[in-house]
């Protein structure tokens, strides 16, 4: 999200070239950014206090050897919109394990340690999503569930739940003003 008065407007371009103004050009190699979707009830929360969405233009970076990652790291916390930590920082280790393949240095301890952690996270990962989808099994098969429903029904909640929010706090201004 762009910060209202400070970086209105702003795309992922503007933000590193921002950065490259104030530091100069090569201190970013990297640049990962987000292309998770997001609840339009989030959006517009966000919009009332002036924020909006990063566009995700990179066609107008000045730096042409930054490399970009696209990652869907949007998760939703407590109402708000926030990045997974667990898919930036496994992401950043896959950066720099390549790195270390990269210079023949598969074999040392830093790779090693850096890629079974990789590896741990994703048994981890299977391990939740088994227990979840175990966990949301209908004992009897009587109630079908579409794709759709499937698919969206958190985001489903999450709607429900915001809808319910606003009007708990209109009742709750109604009560106030009078």
């Amino acid at each position: 999200m762009t910060e209202p008065g400070l970086t209105d407007n702003y795309s992922v371009s503007d933000h590193i070239n921002s950065i490259i103004e104030h530091s100069g050009e090569g201190l970013i190699d990297y640049c990962l950014y987000d292309t998770g979707e997001v609840v339009p009830e989030f959006v517009k929360k966000y919009n009332l206090d002036g924020a909006e969405l990063v566009e995700q233009d990179i066609t107008n970076v000045k730096d042409k050897k930054i490399k970009f990652i696209k990652e869907n790291m949007s998760i939703i916390k407590q109402d708000f919109v926030r990045h997974n930590s667990m898919i930036i920082a496994d992401t950043m280790i896959k950066i720099i394990c390549d790195d270390l393949k990269f210079r023949d240095k598969h074999n040392d301890y830093e790779y090693i340690m850096m890629n079974s952690k990789l590896q741990a996270d994703k048994e981890i990962q299977k391990d939740i999503k088994r227990n979840s989808k175990n966990k949301n099994k209908p004992k009897e098969k009587t109630n079908y569930k579409s794709k759709f429903a499937s698919k969206y029904s958190e985001r489903i909640e999450s709607i429900k739940n915001s809808d319910i929010i606003q009007e708990k706090k209109k009742k709750k201004k109604a009560k106030f003003e009078k």
